[in-house]
């Protein structure tokens, strides 16, 4: 909803306190697409900081709070995560960088000078709290279990509350903004040519295991027999994905071609997110939020104008009791939402379908911002044609420019015998494994992970099989599929519980391993525990074949 500005402002355009309002919503929207982080308490310091920004979307400070708990967030999820989220925590390091710069060299740090008093007794507690939750992980004296955790996350999040809802305001946000959203704008390119440049292969132009074709043929299935899924549609799905893909970031970055770039993302992402696959929706709201970056000032000024009116209407002629109004239906929805979700789990089983019905509750709760936000910039836009459609930012050199290469290098990391998960590889009907797929690209071997490949044939339990209870996005991955790099292998031997034994081939020899009566039997090497940044940053897609047609995963 249209709240985007202080209490103070009433109709001017600020570029970094629209952002960070359609920001702190999409980040809402990630957590309505994957709730399992209701049982952290890193996701609740995320939510909490989501909704700070919200209301009170012209304050860096709390921008700030909000990247770095996303981060917090992302960094103990690693590495099960959507392609998208873990892309949204690379555009989290650019906006890290530049708060540094911001904060220590820029002018946030005279406004924070002037803002501290209001801040300090604030800090000093959120910072208590911080260090007992630390010390709660780290001294193995202190009594650990269920309620010592409560406690000190409920310490962790009432101190987070008072810091972050009290009074106080650090800056208006321009500098920030022209700092980060030249490089966003790059990085947004960046992730749409790695997209493309992957779905360059054999596989993804088969109408029989295409993931264009597959995804095509799922959302037709909401529409009856109205959306054509005959062969030709197929292809046609294939390549006009393509198009979209690569025409998408082209179309943005010209004048003349804005607002039909606007026009292609839009409905390109919302029909995408109409498909029942978990998290899709949560990619499209990261992109209706990126588009922010695009907008030029006159199609701001239209937009802040369409809010104005909206906020009016709602408040019954007051704009600032509007505003109110606002905020509470867009986090009122969320926690509606959330708790319907979660009673789901409760009252049924915490199981796959219940996952599934629970996820299109929160697609719901998604579609009307989506529709909403994008229908808005297409208004903004269509009444501002004509006018000056220059962008309100030029590149400038910053140390968040270097934030792109953890970006470049995520593409190009199966070419490198580097991971294959959460590599823009979404989708794409992509192998790099064995002889791989792809038209002119061919991988080499840098860091050797894809070339030994185990083949789980047997195992008791079921290493590869799916959880009764899941509890992150790696219960959903390719699930059956049983051929696996040694990397992944050795990480689920070194994780199991309990007894078990695993029949695997691995060049070309049958063996076994496993643990008998507390006993590990077998290659030790499979039970050493992987170091912590490999366990973090490395995930191997499971592949059902190394030879015949890919078929499509995540």
């Amino acid at each position: 909803m249209p709240f985007h500005q202080s209490e103070s402002s009433v109709g001017d355009y600020r570029p970094f306190t629209a952002f960070a309002l359609i920001w702190g919503v999409s980040t809402l929207a990630h957590q309505l697409a994957f709730t399992f982080w209701t049982e952290s308490w890193q996701g609740w310091v995320l939510v909490i900081a989501a909704m700070a920004v919200i209301y009170r979307p012209d304050c860096v400070l709390r921008l700030g709070v909000l990247v770095f708990a996303s981060m917090l967030n992302l960094w103990h999820k690693l590495p099960f995560v959507p392609n998208h989220i873990l892309y949204e925590g690379m555009l989290h390091l650019i906006m890290l960088i530049a708060l540094g710069g911001f904060f220590i060299t820029g002018p946030g740090r005279g406004e924070f000078a002037r803002a501290k008093g209001a801040f300090a007794s604030r800090l000093v507690l959120l910072l208590v709290a911080a260090l007992i939750k630390v010390l709660y992980f780290c001294i193995p004296a202190i009594p650990h279990g269920p309620v010592p955790g409560a406690i000190t996350t409920l310490f962790l999040i009432v101190a987070l509350w008072r810091f972050l809802f009290g009074p106080g305001v650090v800056g208006t946000g321009k500098d920030y903004y022209d700092r980060i959203a030249p490089i966003l704008r790059v990085a947004v390119l960046i992730m749409y040519v790695w997209a493309v440049i992957q779905k360059l292969n054999r596989d993804y132009f088969n109408p029989e295991v295409s993931c264009a074709a597959q995804l095509h043929q799922e959302i037709a299935i909401y529409f009856g027999g109205i959306v054509p899924t005959a062969p030709w549609a197929l292809m046609t799905a294939a390549v006009g994905s393509l198009v979209f893909e690569l025409g998408i970031p082209l179309l943005l970055f010209f004048k003349k071609t804005r607002f039909a770039g606007f026009i292609a993302a839009i409905g390109f992402h919302l029909w995408l997110s109409i498909h029942p696959a978990a998290g899709i929706f949560s990619f499209t709201s990261l992109i209706l939020a990126i588009l922010i970056f695009f907008l030029p000032m006159s199609w701001g000024t239209q937009l802040q104008g369409l809010w104005n009116r909206q906020l009016h209407w709602l408040g019954k002629g007051e704009v600032a009791r509007g505003r109110k109004i606002a905020r509470a239906i867009v986090v009122g929805a969320f926690f509606v939402t959330l708790i319907i979700q979660g009673t789901l789990y409760l009252t049924i089983a915490r199981s796959y379908e219940v996952f599934h019905t629970a996820n299109r509750i929160g697609f719901f709760a998604f579609f009307v911002w989506g529709c909403w936000i994008g229908t808005c910039y297409l208004i903004a836009g269509w009444k501002a044609r004509g006018e000056n459609a220059a962008l309100p930012n030029r590149p400038r050199w910053s140390l968040a420019w270097l934030g792109l290469l953890p970006i470049l290098l995520n593409g190009a990391s199966p070419w490198l015998g580097g991971r294959t998960q959460t590599s823009f590889s979404m989708y794409s009907n992509l192998r790099s494994e064995g002889a791989g797929n792809h038209f002119f690209l061919k991988r080499v071997d840098l860091f050797k992970l894809q070339t030994d490949i185990i083949d789980v044939r047997e195992s008791a339990p079921n290493i590869l099989g799916s959880s009764n209870r899941p509890r992150g996005i790696q219960q959903f991955a390719n699930i059956g599929h049983h051929l696996i790099p040694w990397f992944e292998f050795r990480r689920l031997v070194s994780e199991m519980d309990g007894d078990f034994e695993v029949t695997y081939a691995r060049k070309g020899k049958e063996l076994t391993l496993g643990r008998k009566n507390g006993e590990n039997y077998g290659d030790p090497a499979a039970f050493e525990e992987l170091p912590l940044l490999q366990r973090k940053f490395l995930w191997f897609r499971r592949l059902q074949d190394l030879e015949g047609p890919m078929c499509c995963t995540h």
